[in-house]
């Protein structure tokens, strides 16, 4: 844990919070994600995993670690379908455009 706040520069924790206001817009104007209201807890639980996102991979941009978040598919507040896989449609393209393109398409 020591390494990952020593390589928080300022520069990065900008990134963190920027990527936050994106990911929430993004997930507010989701038709596929009525799970997410934008409460306080899950604020804090978005903020916390791309922090520790950003500590793992050093995205350029903001864009990059929002992209990250859903390639990761990990989060603790993502509902899972029946079949087990994630609900979202940016997720599973994230994940595998082939995916993708079987959900789109059946």
């Amino acid at each position: 844990m020591d390494v990952l706040l020593q390589r928080m520069t300022p520069e990065l924790a900008a990134c963190v919070l920027e990527g936050l206001l994106l990911l929430h817009e993004e997930l507010s104007v989701d038709p596929e994600a009525p799970w997410y209201v934008g409460t306080p807890d899950q604020t804090q639980v978005l903020h916390d995993e791309l922090w520790i996102l950003a500590g793992e991979i050093t995205p350029t941009s903001s864009a990059a670690l929002v992209a990250a978040w859903y390639a990761a598919g990990r989060s603790s507040l993502l509902p899972v379908a029946c079949t087990g896989e994630l609900v979202s449609s940016r997720h599973l393209s994230a994940a595998d455009p082939s995916i993708a393109w079987a959900a789109q398409s059946a």
